[in-house]
């Protein structure tokens, strides 16, 4: 009767061993949304750290091997983060997530970057393109939008159009910038007048204009 207990329980653990193996096997894996890679020699799993048989998983994640044990897939993903920690330094955990761009990561993303940089690159082009006008005599405000909607060829477009106006002639539509000239000091008082004063603010004497006043140009 001793000998007929010990067989039967001979025979429960071996079944229970069978159904270990065979239920290990038969685990489904999670499908995960990362590319896999073939096992290496001496593989451990990230989660309990024993050996990697055939029907486990490697995970690249990030540019890192991640090996797992299928039964151990669940327990990975309910805390990637820490085991993910045991893979590098935490330095560069953070640097990782520093380098992380796009909507996901809080970023900004490239379409709307590329735009960005149009958008400063035409208004950097349309303001050449206001200036070089004003220069020519022409009006600044169409060679403004040339510029900023064709970028370099419409500011070269500019560059080539024929002056409006000669050099000193104030161009149509714009207002002439009145110059200011250096005071002339009195020769009998020594107070500084206009150049065009004809008579000293200070003493009354008589003074020889040496440029003439806005007053006698607009006559």
């Amino acid at each position: 009767m001793f000998d007929l207990s010990l067989k039967r329980l001979f025979t429960i653990v071996l079944a229970a061993l069978a159904f270990t193996v065979t239920g290990r096997a038969q685990a489904p894996v999670p499908d995960l949304p990362y590319k896999h890679d073939a096992l290496k020699p001496g593989e451990v799993c990230l989660v309990s750290g024993k050996s990697l048989t055939q029907g486990d998983v490697v995970y690249l994640i990030r540019g890192r091997r991640v090996p797992l044990r299928r039964e151990q897939v669940r327990y990975f993903i309910a805390d990637s983060t820490r085991y993910l920690a045991q893979l590098q330094p935490q330095s560069a955990l953070f640097h990782e997530a520093m380098a992380q761009r796009g909507t996901e990561a809080g970023g900004i993303d490239l379409g709307w970057f590329l735009f960005g940089m149009y958008v400063l690159v035409a208004l950097f082009f349309g303001g050449l393109s206001g200036y070089a006008a004003v220069s020519k005599g022409l009006n600044p405000i169409p060679h403004f939008f040339i510029g900023l909607f064709f970028s370099a060829p419409g500011y070269l477009y500019v560059l080539t159009r024929p002056r409006a106006a000669t050099a000193g002639e104030v161009p149509s539509g714009f207002v002439k910038v009145h110059t200011t000239h250096e005071p002339v000091p009195c020769g009998r008082c020594g107070y500084t007048n206009h150049p065009a004063a004809k008579l000293c603010s200070g003493c009354g004497a008589k003074l020889q204009p040496i440029v003439a006043s806005e007053v006698e140009k607009a006559k």
